[in-house]
């Protein structure tokens, strides 16, 4: 589309290299953009975000769809597959359980057994329970 209308335009296309620009080249102002974000996102019963966030959300339903890093870098502009992958690898405390089951299925077999070390008798001795 932007080839199509920087010929149309002929040489007063202004080409600054811009996705989001006006049909003669010129970029919009950044808040012009945002505007329209929103205004957007509410016809659409969305909630408020910041335009930014969208980023971060596509990156992470990226991440969670367990697309591959290098593709996912790429689409999202960044040079650097190890820094999306700094960026976007979050601690989860559900991704942590499953983690820890996982090895614990592999090293013992099984899930791992929860232990009661609390003294509930006062005598300092302290009661196991599996």
């Amino acid at each position: 589309m932007l080839d199509r209308e920087h010929a149309e335009f002929g040489p007063d296309y202004a080409d600054h290299g811009l996705l989001f620009c006006w049909e003669d080249g010129r970029p919009p102002h950044p808040d012009t953009i945002t505007r329209r974000f929103h205004t957007l996102a509410a016809a659409a019963g969305l909630p408020k975000i910041n335009l930014h966030d969208v980023r971060h959300s596509y990156a992470t339903a990226g991440r969670d769809a367990k697309i591959d890093w290098k593709a996912l870098s790429h689409r999202i502009g960044h040079a650097d597959v190890a820094f999306t992958m700094k960026q976007y690898v979050q601690s989860d405390l559900e991704v942590d359980r499953q983690v820890a089951t996982a090895l614990a299925e592999l090293i013992i077999g099984g899930s791992l057994a929860s232990v009661d070390i609390t003294d509930k008798t006062g005598s300092g001795d302290l009661g196991e329970t599996v």
